[in-house]
């Protein structure tokens, strides 16, 4: 018998392949490239961030778009793949992508 296995926090037609996830302060943050649905090239959509408190790992919401993949200055049609981001918060409390 197959089962088809799905991400627990995900909304079911949101892919993101290659999340790096990080605690900061309560809650835990997924951020990630993201997939198109039923789609045949990978990482082409704007990275997108999940987050739930790190006391109840049920409760994930969507925190939006963080980087539009516009807003990448080598996107383009020939180069539109947006690769794996990561996350850190710098010293003077600010984080970067």
């Amino acid at each position: 018998m197959k089962r088809q296995v799905y991400n627990p926090y995900l909304p079911l037609d949101t892919y993101i392949p290659d999340g790096e996830p990080h605690v900061f302060g309560d809650r835990l943050y997924v951020f990630g490239s993201h997939d198109a649905e039923n789609g045949t090239e990978f990482c082409v959509l704007d990275y997108e961030c999940f987050s739930a408190p790190i006391d109840d790992l049920s409760d994930w919401r969507s925190e939006g778009i963080i980087y539009r993949a516009e807003q990448d200055p080598g996107h383009n049609k020939k180069d539109k793949y947006m690769y794996a981001p990561d996350v850190v918060q710098g010293c003077d409390g600010r984080y970067h992508l």
